[in-house]
């Protein structure tokens, strides 16, 4: 199974867009013998390293907003670790790495291969819906074939033994 774990604010314009990424990618994925979860949250929790670390879990993919420095900044994918220098602390604010560092430590079991997959956003204030840039970088990221998104699709059938 491929764990899509999605988060952010969907009531604050663009901060929402991993969450939108998240359903066009969990379609995008399906294919006869593939199963996926998809999860969406407003912040990474630490119970979700109970997900992580499940046996049908293979792969994990983590879908975020970030903020835009430039007009032009396109959909990145990531590939993340669970090692880290410091452990992680159960401040406000938990991270990806950090999530998966609390599944390999608490249920003691090799992590799966992660990614962290992040959609620029230009605006980040109160309303339900996506910024013109922003629904554009999601739509080339999932029809532009040398996108880093259909990288990561054809990267995560490829681990599944599909074409």
């Amino acid at each position: 199974m491929i764990l899509i774990i999605a988060y952010g604010n969907p009531l604050r314009e663009d901060d929402g867009a991993g969450l939108a990424l998240a359903y066009k990618l969990d379609a995008a994925l399906r294919h006869p013998g593939l199963v996926t979860r998809r999860i969406e949250t407003q912040q990474l929790l630490p119970e979700l390293a109970a997900d992580i670390a499940s046996d049908q879990t293979q792969a994990v993919v983590f879908a975020d907003a970030r903020v835009a420095l430039s007009p032009d900044e396109q959909v990145t994918v990531t590939s993340l670790t669970s090692s880290r220098a410091a452990s992680p602390s159960l401040g406000h604010h938990l991270d990806p790495e950090a999530l998966l560092t609390y599944a390999g430590a608490l249920y003691y079991r090799t992590i799966p291969p992660a990614w962290l997959v992040t959609v620029p956003g230009w605006r980040f204030g109160f309303g339900e819906t996506l910024s013109a840039q922003t629904q554009d970088a999601i739509s080339i990221a999932l029809n532009d074939p040398e996108s880093q998104l259909q990288w990561l699709v054809a990267d995560l059938h490829r681990l599944h033994g599909m074409p």
